[in-house]
């Protein structure tokens, strides 16, 4: 089959070329549902309160497809897990001034690294509830399921 003949079958089929938005494959949507719903029925700040943590990685073979096929009007989604190769992945915490702190290592954090980087960096730099950056909002990353963690951020 001909390139410009399949291209014909797949708009015939509704299927139009879109970029792709990656998905963790570990993504919860009915939490993330719920977050959202809570953020929109139960805040009442400026945003000032917030300290937003989160996590991004870079290597050598940074997943480079970009485009895919998805129905009119629907995103082109690729669930995938986001490891692959030498890794160097950047956390960092950010408010609605800017950044407070970042920190990058070589390979992968694990909760330990997670730990000692909100201590040390981000902690001080928080006040308490509810003053400005008085809240610290992280993800579902498996790393930030630790009590001690917890503990010491609602200390």
């Amino acid at each position: 089959i001909s390139s410009s003949a399949l291209s014909l079958n797949l708009k015939e089929a509704g299927l139009t070329r879109k970029i792709i938005r990656k998905l963790a494959s570990k993504r919860d949507e009915i939490r993330r549902e719920k977050f959202e719903t809570s953020l929109c029925t139960d805040f009442t700040g400026n945003g000032s309160e917030s300290v937003i943590l989160d996590e991004t990685s870079k290597h050598e073979r940074t997943y480079a497809r970009r485009y895919g096929r998805a129905l009119s009007e629907k995103c082109a989604q690729l669930t995938d897990i986001f490891v692959r190769g030498d890794r160097y992945p950047l956390c960092a915490a950010m408010t609605i001034n800017g950044y407070t702190a970042a920190h990058v290592v070589k390979g992968s954090f694990d909760s330990e690294e997670f730990y000692d980087f909100i201590i040390e960096e981000v902690l001080p730099h928080m006040n308490p509830f509810p003053e400005e950056q008085s809240v610290l909002v992280l993800d579902n990353c498996c790393i930030h399921h630790n009590e001690a963690l917890v503990a010491a951020v609602e200390s």
